[in-house]
């Protein structure tokens, strides 16, 4: 990125909101049209003055044009390079990020501001309540994985079943 800087730190409060929209780029921290322009014509004018200082000769106008096609022909190439690499990121990012993954940041965002509003009422941060629940989770997991695991092992005698004689249904239930 050119331009500004993104600071953050691990000591950073991961909990505030403040620190994620610090993390958001808005898209204001690279070149924008203006700004090339702005940096095209500065160049220009530092190699037209340049260029103003220096006697004209064959062997001197020989080298120039030499660099010139250089420099063009590698910006050629460096620009389909760039070019592919931005379709092949296009094409990642479109399939990782797609309609079901936005969703389901909305629906944990949704969550997580019902996390906020509950502990705000309960008088607690959001921190302070992620740190309580976080023991409490753990413990129903595993609770729920040691008992399915046991479950999923238990060994069942199939008991066999008898025919019982009867003339009807109501002698069953006498």
């Amino acid at each position: 990125m050119l331009g500004g800087k993104i600071t953050l730190s691990y000591q950073d409060d991961k909990y505030s909101s403040e620190y994620w929209e610090s993390m958001v780029d808005r898209g204001d921290n690279f070149v924008s049209a203006k700004s090339m322009v702005y940096y095209i014509v500065l160049i220009g004018l530092i190699v037209q003055s340049i260029s103003l200082m220096i006697q004209p000769s064959n062997w001197l106008i020989w080298n120039a044009l030499a660099f010139i096609v250089a420099t063009n022909l590698g910006a050629v190439i460096l620009a389909v390079k760039a070019q592919m690499s931005a379709e092949d990121i296009s094409r990642k990012t479109s399939q990782a990020f797609n309609a079901d993954f936005y969703h389901t940041i909305h629906l944990f965002t949704e969550l997580k501001k019902r996390f906020e509003e509950e502990s705000i009422k309960d008088g607690n941060n959001l921190k302070d309540e992620l740190d309580n629940l976080g023991g409490d989770l753990y413990h129903v997991a595993k609770g729920y994985v040691t008992s399915y695991s046991a479950h999923m092992n238990t060994e069942v005698d199939m008991a066999e079943s008898k025919e019982i004689p009867y003339t009807n249904e109501a002698e069953l239930f006498d």
